[in-house]
């Protein structure tokens, strides 16, 4: 029997990000990622779409969830990024900040939806960060090598409102 991770899905909606997943016990949180002026930033849909962004991973996501798990070393925790850019700056900017925020029991999956015409240049993105950092932080692609370990469900925390203008 497969171990479970419970993470929250689209996380980055949520009003406390993080926090109430943590509370609601997921092991694993989402962040959708897209670059924008030399930051990760979480948002759903692409550039154009940019006033939907939700802050950046760096604050609102590795700085917090690297603190969480310095103070709770035997609860490991997961960092789900899914690629929604296909600009290749996030590929080194992304390395920086996972090697930065690196910690024994912070685990690390990726991965980017491929099979639609709009999507395979984000999924060829992630793909080349995957290939050239996996060995680094124990990489897992989420749709093949996580879900063949553990098994992994998925929860929506609905906040008051996923609208925050």
């Amino acid at each position: 029997m497969k171990s479970k991770i419970v993470y929250s899905h689209n996380d980055y909606w949520c009003k406390h990000q993080i926090y109430d997943a943590i509370a609601y016990g997921c092991d694993m949180v989402e962040a959708d990622v897209i670059y924008m002026n030399n930051k990760i930033i979480l948002s759903h849909s692409w550039r154009p779409f940019s006033f939907m962004c939700y802050g950046n991973l760096e604050d609102n996501y590795l700085k917090p969830l690297s603190q969480y798990c310095k103070d709770n070393p035997d609860k490991t925790m997961w960092m789900y990024v899914e690629f929604k850019d296909s600009n290749e700056h996030i590929i080194e900017l992304l390395h920086k900040l996972f090697k930065q925020y690196q910690t024994k029991n912070l685990r690390y999956t990726v991965s980017a939806l491929g099979s639609k015409w709009y999507q395979k240049k984000r999924y060829e993105t992630a793909m080349q960060f995957y290939k050239k950092y996996k060995d680094e932080f124990s990489l897992l692609w989420k749709e093949t090598e996580l879900e063949q370990q553990y098994q992994v469900i998925s929860v929506d925390l609905y906040p008051q409102s996923i609208w925050h203008f």
